[in-house]
């Protein structure tokens, strides 16, 4: 298999990106670096890294993290991004992998990749940590209004994403809302609901219901489903209390012992450990790394996204879709 990386993506980029490619090497697969030739081979040399094991697909634009979207996949076709998913809509990569502009990644998907099935909106999905593992929740940022189908659609994808990534064989599903009774919530989670339901028998997964914020880390859910809005204001919050939990803690606990046992905990916090959320629903495994990613968060991607090809979450996904069609 062949995984492509963009090289200018982060805040971090390139020297960062390419540390976390050199560390992520493996037999198994072939790792693409994407980026302007040139400068990236002074750091090549001073990284120890070679052409032989890590081609470059020179790309001589980027796109930076200020720019617009859209404007910017349309102005720059040859940027790193853009690259990248041509690449990836040719089969000539099984992954893609950017921390940079997300908004761009996500147009030249959308531009760029064919849908899976009858998906319409396709979602990003993020791993939560919880009181036992991680809670898949999506959509995080894809999506700002959303259709009831559309989440039942993040319900299905979500599933074969938990299978694969947590290891459980009938992953439980929630709809977001305000209260765990089922006429509570706004128009969408409560229509969606209604349609999960109504489907329940046929699903790959356990529909639990309604779920509350709090649920999404206590355990009790392994995939929440809401619009992009919801979810991309979730995430921040969990991530700026993560890091003010993070500044305390290393304030108040001086003893070696006492950090020393809080190591395993915090590992489950760190983002990298698992390094990118994956944009689900389009023909491509394509992930979204932090822009602040590290080395360390790269390799993790890359690892991931390796996973993500060898266990067939696309063929997975659209065989799961095939006779869940949706008319509203």
């Amino acid at each position: 298999m062949r995984i492509a990386v963009d090289a200018w993506g982060g805040d971090f980029a390139p020297r960062e990106i390419l540390c976390g490619i050199r560390s992520a090497w493996d037999p198994r697969y072939d790792l693409v670096v994407l980026g302007l030739r040139e400068e990236l081979l002074p750091l090549y040399r001073e990284l120890g890294m070679d052409e032989e094991r890590f081609p470059i697909e020179n790309a001589s634009q980027f796109i930076d993290m200020h720019e617009h979207p859209t404007d910017a996949v349309r102005k720059k076709p040859d940027s790193t991004i853009c690259r990248g998913m041509k690449l990836l809509a040719q089969k000539e990569i099984d992954a893609f992998i950017s921390a940079g502009n997300s908004g761009a990644v996500m147009a030249a998907a959308w531009l760029g990749l064919k849908r899976i099935g009858e998906i319409e909106r396709p979602a990003i999905a993020a791993l939560i940590p919880n009181t036992q593992s991680y809670t898949v929740l999506l959509d995080v940022g894809a999506n700002v209004d959303c259709k009831p189908k559309h989440l039942f659609h993040f319900g299905v994808m979500g599933a074969e994403y938990a299978k694969i990534v947590l290891n459980i064989p009938a992953p439980r599903v929630g709809v977001l809302s305000i209260g765990e009774e089922e006429g509570k919530g706004n128009e969408l989670s409560k229509v969606t609901y209604q349609l999960l339901k109504e489907r329940k028998m046929e699903l790959n997964f356990a529909f639990v219901g309604n779920v509350e914020g709090h649920n999404i880390v206590d355990g009790s859910v392994d995939v929440v489903v809401c619009d992009g809005f919801t979810g991309n204001a979730l995430l921040k919050f969990g991530e700026g209390l993560i890091e003010f939990i993070a500044r305390a803690v290393d304030k108040v606990l001086q003893e070696p012992y006492a950090k020393e046992a809080l190591r395993t905990f915090w590992q489950r916090l760190d983002r990298s450990e698992y390094g990118g959320a994956p944009l689900l629903g389009v023909e491509g495994v394509c992930l979204i790394c932090h822009g602040k990613s590290r080395a360390k968060d790269i390799k993790s991607a890359i690892v991931g996204a390796s996973e993500l090809i060898e266990k067939k979450i696309l063929d997975k996904i659209r065989e799961r879709l095939s006779g869940l069609n949706l008319e509203n």
